[in-house]
């Protein structure tokens, strides 16, 4: 009988666990597993109302990617500004990357 229950167990979990691609069928793939927060720190290069093109390394890549400035309600961003950012891990892979940013701090 536990034969079948473990049996059973690993018929429902593979098809779950072996799904990569995203549910909405975008071209976007995650690069990571998500681990807990992250941080990096880049260069503004474009500001569009609340999101930056910044220009960093991310874990083993180097390049731009979308950060969310509407996480800090104190500072004012300007291109070319230095910032420290924290996001959740996970890198999108579109063109620019896209993180989920969880704060945005201008160093000094």
């Amino acid at each position: 009988m536990l034969r079948l229950r473990i049996g059973l167990a690993i018929i429902f979990l593979l098809p779950i666990l072996g799904c990569s691609s995203s549910i909405n069928g975008s071209d976007e793939k995650t690069n990571d597993i998500y681990t807990g927060s992250v941080y990096f720190t880049g260069t503004i290069n474009e500001i569009t109302g609340n999101t930056a093109l910044v220009y960093g390394k991310l874990g083993s890549t180097e390049g731009n990617v979308y950060v969310d400035l509407s996480v800090n309600k104190v500072d004012k961003f300007q291109v070319g500004d230095k910032i420290n950012v924290e996001y959740d891990g996970i890198i999108l892979e579109s063109h620019p990357a896209k993180i989920n940013t969880l704060s945005v701090e201008l160093m000094e």
